[in-house]
């Protein structure tokens, strides 16, 4: 009987724990660059599944006031630690209509992105592109509606917005659960 308890035990501890999946977001709106978005700003998810809406319920700043690696943010009920944030750039081939979404590996601002290497998001995740030209809009730095060639075809840049890349950190659990299911194990380990 004991040993049932144990496996049992064992079992739900492993339900609780921590899911450690990453998931890359885009916060939705006008982009807003390292500044705590407020709560109830929606997030799109990239990966692992690309498209559903994501509410933000709270925000934990690390005390720098800027969105940045190792925050924390709760979407959906679900807590996250932010691993990465950075842009994400909204890619549509000129001739196909094709979408893509990346985020650069190594991000710089601004300025040329001509042999950078950009990590695909959507819809082919984990792809990895080599920025072979780019044709600037006028304004000198990357941005909306430049162009860039990648895999020899031409992308234009409909969209830059923020990036994070979160680790689930697993759900919180009512202390009453927990004192509902010590007592449970302790009426089991009297007989």
């Amino acid at each position: 009987m004991r040993f049932c308890a144990i496996v049992a035990l064992v079992g739900l501890v492993a339900m609780a724990a921590p899911a450690g999946a990453q998931t890359h977001f885009e916060l939705l709106g006008s982009p807003v660059r390292d500044v705590v978005p407020p709560n109830c700003s929606d997030w799109i998810e990239l990966f692992p599944t690309f498209g559903p809406i994501h509410h933000q319920d709270f925000y934990e700043d690390d005390g720098d006031g800027e969105i940045s690696v190792c925050d924390f943010i709760t979407l959906n009920g679900t807590r996250y630690h932010i691993d990465w944030v950075g842009p994400t750039y909204w890619l549509v081939e000129i001739t196909s209509g094709d979408d893509m979404w990346c985020e650069p590996t190594d991000p710089e601002p601004g300025g040329n992105p001509t042999c950078e290497i950009w990590f695909e998001v959507a819809p082919d995740y984990a792809m990895e592109w080599h920025v072979d030209d780019w044709e600037d809009n006028g304004d000198g730095i990357l941005s909306q509606c430049d162009n860039v060639l990648i895999g020899g075809l031409w992308w234009h840049v409909e969209e830059i917005g923020l990036n994070i890349t979160g680790t689930e950190t697993g759900s919180p659990v009512e202390g009453s659960t927990w004192s509902k299911i010590k007592a449970f194990f302790q009426d089991l380990l009297r007989f």
